[in-house]
C-alpha cells in the first residue's frame, strides 16, 4: 500500500479528546508498523444531519485548531486531510497550519456525483466552493495545488 488514511468522526463519543488521543496513537503505530507507507489522518466533525442527532461533545473551531496543531507537533510527518464539512474561511486558515490535502466540490447525497439528485444529504457541507475556486484560494495563499501525486512516472 502506498497510503494509509484513518480518521475519527469527532463528536460521536462522550469525549472527543479521547477519540483524538486514540487517533494519534493509532497513526503513530501505523508509522512504526508500515514505515514504507504515507500515513494520513482526517479530523471530520459531526455536522447537522437528518434525524436531528446532536453531538455528545461538540468540537469548537478553537478546539479543532488545537487538535490540528497538536497532531502536527506529535506526528510531524503525518498527512492531514480537511473535508468540506468545515466552512470555507476556516479551511483557508487551517491550510496554513499544516493541512496536506483538502476535498472540494463534495456531494453527500446518495448518487450526487452521478447526476443531480433530490435525495436528502447525509450531512451539511460547510464549504460549497467549486474545486476551481478552492484552487484559486490556495494559489492566492502561495500554495501549488496538486491533484494527483500517487502514480509513478517512467
Amino acid at each position: 500500500m502506498r497510503r494509509l488514511g484513518i480518521g475519527a468522526l469527532l463528536g460521536l463519543a462522550p469525549d472527543w479528546r479521547a477519540e483524538a488521543l486514540a487517533l494519534a496513537a493509532h497513526a503513530g503505530a501505523l508509522f512504526r508498523w508500515f514505515w514504507r507507507c504515507d500515513v494520513a489522518v482526517s479530523l471530520p466533525r459531526l455536522r447537522p444531519a437528518a434525524g436531528g442527532f446532536e453531538p455528545a461533545d461538540p468540537v469548537g473551531d478553537g478546539e479543532l485548531v488545537q487538535l490540528l496543531c497538536a497532531l502536527r507537533l506529535v506526528l510531524p510527518d503525518v498527512g492531514i486531510s480537511l473535508s468540506t464539512r468545515e466552512p470555507a474561511a476556516l479551511r483557508d486558515g487551517l491550510v496554513r497550519l499544516g493541512v496536506t490535502s483538502m476535498s472540494a466540490g463534495s456531494h453527500t447525497e446518495p448518487g450526487g456525483y452521478a447526476a443531480p439528485s433530490d435525495a436528502e444529504p447525509q450531512f451539511a457541507i460547510g464549504d460549497e466552493r467549486s474545486p476551481a475556486t478552492v484552487v484559486a484560494a490556495l494559489r492566492a495563499a502561495g500554495y501549488d495545488p496538486v491533484w494527483k501525486d500517487w502514480q509513478r512516472t517512467l
